[in-house]
């Protein structure tokens, strides 16, 4: 009777401390085990990657700062161990002491664990769940602001805001209203919505204490406030960095900062600004940070329009950077926009898009931009280069015989002599000492020379120089050899027109001046090998001729797709186009240059363009994307159009080929956006092949697969085109 007495008090109290029990003694007994032997391990753990996190976060204070640390899953590979901690002490919660007041905390510690590793998908459910079961309000707040962080880093800015007109809805207490104006603010500056993500930051700094992730915050606020040109607005915040405990760098570049937006609200003198310059350069503590000054200076100069101080400066920078390659790429990309947007020195600022491109990390923000800007660029300068490299050689070819052969023996020597002094100076950069006195603020030193290999500039027109001389040569054996493909050269000249009376253009060999040689070391031998080398380069013939204007025609037409398409500078593309047409007027890229230019034109209606292209081109793409908005489309009209098209067809089977092609080309002008347009173009184009009319066949190939993407007739297109191409 006793034991079963004792058995049943047992049973008794093994009930009451079930996790599905509500009854005190079995909250009291979940409460203490999910707290002490779960919760506290947990908190410590999360509290530690936190802490480690923060503490080895890579800033770049460049760029802009981010509100809030993102997410990186190769960073917190270093706090794993933490992390995975948590997961397994917070599972133990939600699996044994599912009646724990300690419960929502533990889904929220869970959530932000999967979170930092990655596992969106599970931290997202985790989230949710917590939302739609707990029945602590202070949890279910944390859940949702937490669920907002979640879909922000997934890049789903939707309906992370979705979630915040929830979260708007609830009374939220001091901790979780600052951690929803954060969440928040970030959700904006990552959707590049500045204004509005530096104004609620604010809000959320009115809640922070001092400490160095409210001096990021600031920091952030500020640079979105430069970024939408209101200094006067971004200068309290540079200097509300400085009182909030912040790390020497971000202290550093804040002080850099505000005096830049000190001179733009004009809240101190030049002079006082140039002086605060100077004794931040002069601060032994600011030694391995002199590049930086002297980005900031440039900056200064580059905001008053002083472009060529600026450069200067950027200059400075980049000679003080200590290998800083990701310092050294803000300033290439400086230098590159100056050259690009205020002096449209295009050849400079590909070379510095380059170098930026180089030093650059493949995951900022801008490097997508960069780049399509380096490969536009590169591509207007090669043919730009071809564009004065082949006037030079007609200019050549059409001179005498004697004054030729003078004028390339000059280019020879020339070259000769230049590489001669790049060498010395080069020798000159090398033994100079690195730490040479430099003017504080002019920075002018008349005697420094980067080596050649770190100055982009040398090293693109080096390379330029070796492709127009040798072309593109791949690393080779016999790379000089004769019969290897030449490149082209570059040189400048007057254009002589005096030809001898026999119209020969062969080179006469005169003696080499013996004072350039002498100066050169270049022996007659080989002076008259090269000046044969680039004799062999002049068009001197009218097949030669023909394809060196081939070359420029091309060249025009690409230059003012560029200009058009990618600068965005209609007016130049218009000029563009005009010399392509008045000097080139049966060039194949007529129909698309009178395209281009009717919708370039102010009112492409009345353009004379327009008319044009509707009177020489009737049947090409171009014309039809004219008339296509001008075309009322009915069921009559469907109904005409393939009663033509039966007839056209029946003319083609029966090889009426040219009355054929006359009713092809008149239907396809006719039902310009019918159904069967794309019929009419492909019975055109197998009319244009029976004809034999082989350049506007494939002209009409290149034209139906840009102009009808989407037709079941693709294929057919395409077929045709490779055997075109392969023939």
């Amino acid at each position: 009777m006793r034991k079963l007495s004792v058995f049943i008090i047992l049973l008794l109290i093994t009930a009451a401390c079930s996790q599905f029990s509500n009854a005190p003694t079995s909250k009291a007994w979940h409460n203490m085990n999910a707290l002490f032997n779960s919760l506290i391990i947990a908190r410590d753990n999360m509290k530690q990657a936190d802490k480690e996190l923060f503490a080895k976060r890579d800033e770049n204070y460049s760029a802009l700062m981010p509100i809030l640390l993102p997410i990186d899953t190769n960073k917190t590979q270093a706090v794993a161990t933490n992390l995975k901690e948590v997961i397994e002490k917070t599972s133990l919660i939600a699996e044994r002491h599912s009646n724990s007041k300690y419960l929502a905390e533990a889904y929220i510690l869970l959530g932000k664990a999967r979170l930092m590793k990655g596992d969106f998908v599970n931290a997202i459910e985790v989230f949710k769940y917590l939302n739609t079961t707990t029945k602590s309000e202070n949890g279910r707040q944390q859940a949702l602001i937490w669920l907002m962080r979640a879909y922000t880093e997934q890049r789903d800015y939707e309906t992370a805001l979705k979630v915040a007109e929830v979260i708007r809805t609830l009374d939220l207490n001091k901790q979780n209203t600052r951690d929803f104006y954060q969440a928040k603010a970030y959700i904006h500056q990552r959707r590049g919505e500045f204004a509005t993500s530096a104004a609620i930051a604010e809000e959320a700094l009115k809640l922070m204490s001092k400490n160095e992730q409210t001096a990021r915050v600031h920091y952030a606020v500020a640079q979105m406030y430069d970024i939408i040109n209101q200094p006067a607005k971004a200068l309290p915040h540079y200097l509300a960095v400085l009182k909030n405990r912040p790390n020497y760098d971000m202290e550093f570049y804040s002080q850099m900062n505000a005096l830049l937006d000190q001179a733009a609200v004009r809240r101190g003198s030049a002079a006082g600004i140039q002086e605060n310059f100077r004794k931040m350069l002069t601060d032994r503590k600011n030694a391995d940070l002199k590049d930086k000054i002297y980005f900031t200076m440039g900056s200064l100069e580059a905001k008053k329009g002083n472009y060529n101080k600026a450069i200067e400066y950027y200059n400075a920078s980049l000679r003080n950077s200590g290998g800083n390659s990701l310092q050294n790429a803000y300033t290439y990309l400086e230098l590159a926009e100056i050259h690009y947007n205020q002096l449209q020195k295009y050849e400079k600022a590909s070379a510095y898009y380059d170098s930026t491109l180089t030093a650059l990390p493949k995951n900022s923000s801008d490097f997508e931009r960069i780049s399509k800007r380096a490969s536009s660029l590169s591509d207007f300068v090669k043919y730009q280069r071809v564009l004065v490299l082949e006037d030079s050689l007609q200019a050549l070819a059409a001179m005498n015989p004697a004054a030729l052969d003078k004028t390339l023996e000059k280019i020879i020597l020339q070259k000769e002599e230049d590489t001669r002094k790049a060498k010395e100076l080069a020798e000159l950069a090398a033994k100079k000492n690195s730490n040479v006195a430099v003017d504080l603020l002019s920075d002018k030193d008349p005697t420094f020379k980067r080596w050649e290999l770190y100055d982009p500039l040398v090293v693109a027109k080096n390379k330029s120089d070796f492709q127009q001389l040798w072309g593109n040569r791949p690393l080779e054996d016999d790379w000089r050899r004769k019969e290897k493909q030449t490149g082209s050269i570059s040189f400048r000249t007057e254009r002589v027109t005096n030809t001898p009376a026999d119209g020969s253009n062969a080179p006469q060999k005169t003696a080499p001046i013996a004072q350039a040689q002498s100066s050169t070391g270049l022996s007659m031998q080989e002076l008259e090998s090269r000046k044969k080398e680039l004799y062999a380069r002049i068009p001197v013939s009218p097949e030669k001729l023909v394809a060196s204007q081939r070359k420029q025609e091309e060249a025009y037409y690409q230059l003012g797709k560029i200009y058009n398409f990618q600068f965005n500078e209609p007016q130049n593309a218009i000029s563009t186009f005009q010399t392509l047409l008045s000097r080139f007027p049966n060039t194949i890229h007529e129909a698309e240059a009178l395209y281009l230019l009717t919708l370039l034109a102010d009112n492409p209606q009345t353009s004379p363009y327009r008319a044009s292209l509707l009177s020489k081109y009737p049947a090409s793409t171009y014309a039809r994307q004219l008339l296509r908005g001008n075309v009322s489309i009915t069921s009559d009209t469907e109904s005409k159009a393939n009663v033509v098209y039966a007839q056209a067809f029946n003319l083609y089977s029966n090889e009426s080929y040219q009355s054929a092609l006359k009713m092809a080309e008149d239907g396809l002008i006719t039902y310009t956006g019918t159904s069967i347009e794309d019929k009419f173009a492909m019975l055109r184009i197998f009319l244009l092949a029976k004809t034999g009319q082989k350049e506007v066949y494939q002209q009409a190939l290149n034209e139906f697969v840009q102009g009808y993407p989407s037709s079941n007739l693709m294929t057919k297109a395409k077929e045709l085109l490779a055997v075109l191409n392969k023939k």
